[in-house]
């Protein structure tokens, strides 16, 4: 979808797809994503006004935040009581209120540096976001700026017929197909959702599945290695 399609979602208050709540799978599964005993940086594409943020901040160093809405920005700070220190960098604004670093901004424009050193990716409801055209767009930027760090990604799957996203469905065969030469991936649970998702069972699912998955960076041989 164009950056303007979420403008104007925002400003309508269009957000079924915003949780009053952490989402289940990160709950159980958030630990998937760091090293043994780190408590690093995770970066949160598209992270709205996610509660989510909230459940991370306890857990780790910082929470980086990438979101194109200034209002779901402004939300998620007042709603949270925090004053942000805010300035421009490059074509984005950054916000930051410790432990959190918003980055107002197109995903698509946002560069490594002005993130930091990221040590684990949570992704719930940026790839569901983007239609088939802006996957592999999508998937390439993320491991531009995810580097080595791991991914806890959560999908979901529908029959498209049923419904015209967002959120759109990725079943296994395309996440291999967008991750697969760069990330062992491997499922960490899977379940019926239709029960938990009455907005989308209103819109005419009658199935849905989502699935968490972890994505781990296959290492890079040295060039050298070609050469044996």
């Amino acid at each position: 979808m164009h950056i303007d399609f979420w403008h104007h979602r925002w400003h309508l208050g269009q957000i079924g797809f915003h949780s009053t709540k952490p989402h289940p799978l990160l709950v159980r599964h958030w630990h998937n994503m760091l090293p043994a005993n780190s408590a690093g940086r995770v970066l949160v594409p598209l992270c709205g006004k996610s509660l989510d943020l909230v459940f991370l901040k306890d857990r780790v160093k910082c929470v980086v935040g990438i979101e194109c809405s200034p209002l779901a920005i402004r939300q998620f700070l007042e709603e949270q009581g925090l004053l942000a220190r805010s300035w421009p960098l490059g074509q984005e604004m950054v916000h930051e209120a410790s432990p959190y670093r918003l980055i107002e901004g197109d995903f698509f424009k946002v560069t490594a540096p002005l993130l930091g050193e990221i040590d684990a990716v949570y992704d719930r409801a940026a790839l569901v976001a983007m239609p088939e055209s802006r996957r592999s767009d999508y998937a390439r930027q993320l491991r531009s700026l995810a580097g080595q760090a791991s991914i806890l990604l959560i999908t979901i799957d529908y029959d498209p017929l049923q419904m015209m996203g967002p959120p759109f469905p990725v079943p296994q065969r395309e996440l291999e197909a967008l991750f697969g030469e760069n990330y062992e991936i491997t499922l960490l649970e899977e379940k019926d959702a239709l029960k938990e998702s009455a907005s989308l069972a209103q819109r005419g699912l009658t199935a849905l599945t989502e699935s968490a998955w972890r994505l781990d960076a296959r290492s890079v041989l040295p060039e050298s290695a070609d050469m044996i």
